[in-house]
């Protein structure tokens, strides 16, 4: 008999149909222990009803064991990712930011699959599951009118008698500031990204709801930081 992943319902499934995972803590099991203790010799029943209890303890012992290492590796790839990501957007290297979200959100659904193993293989163990969180941490939300707004000639009333040269100045004045808003937008959506990958990777992606949420954030996130790299 082998654990396989979990089916539409959320259960495991089994590769074969002799045993009832949740059924061996039951009373037929529970009375072959009994007889064990008190000296009674197994019969045939007993023998194989234990030897089945016992593989499917061990198989969720090995569940729990790959979970713990898919973790592991979860662990060290976000990190990797987040500072990739990081570093393309530094570089505004635009081709190389859906690779790496999808790669982020592979991830994601990698862990929570493994978890979902991992808490059926604890309750044939009979331990408690992780408890879960009262409530879906906020995933902060940036949207356009929250970053710093690009200046325009509207902005600067020209003064009367100004000369040419004050209101060509001015102009050089504000295409300077212009420049350097937008180049503050991008870098604010950017540290957005960026934060909120790291907020998933500190916590190994083990929120699953947090995680989506973060995750469809920094789609909308992406989607903005590259409408302001098209502000000049």
């Amino acid at each position: 008999m082998t654990l396989l992943e979990p089916d539409t319902d959320g259960q495991l499934a089994l590769e074969d149909d002799c045993v009832d995972l949740f059924d061996l803590a039951g009373d037929p099991l529970d009375a072959a222990v009994a007889r064990l203790k008190v000296g009674v010799k197994p019969t045939v029943e007993d023998i194989a009803l234990l030897s089945e209890a016992a593989r499917t303890a061990q198989r969720a012992f090995e569940e729990v064991g790959r979970a713990n290492d898919v973790l592991d590796d979860a662990s060290d790839l976000g990190e990797e990712l987040a500072t990739a990501l990081s570093d393309s957007l530094r570089r505004r290297a635009r081709a190389e930011i859906p690779a790496l979200l999808g790669a982020l959100r592979a991830q994601a659904a990698r862990v929570e699959l493994s978890e979902a193993v991992r808490t059926i293989a604890n309750r044939i163990l009979g331990n408690g599951g992780p408890d879960e969180p009262a409530a879906l941490d906020s995933v902060p939300a940036l949207t356009a009118d929250l970053l710093p707004r690009v200046p325009s000639v509207y902005d600067d009333e020209e003064e009367p008698g100004a000369s040419l040269a004050d209101l060509w100045e001015r102009q050089e004045r504000l295409v300077r500031i212009q420049a350097r808003v937008r180049r503050e937008r991008v870098e604010h959506v950017a540290a957005h990204l960026v934060a909120l990958a790291e907020r998933i990777v500190d916590r190994a992606f083990l929120d699953a709801r947090f995680t989506r949420a973060a995750l469809d954030e920094m789609d909308r996130a992406h989607a903005l930081w590259c409408a302001c790299l098209d502000e000049g």
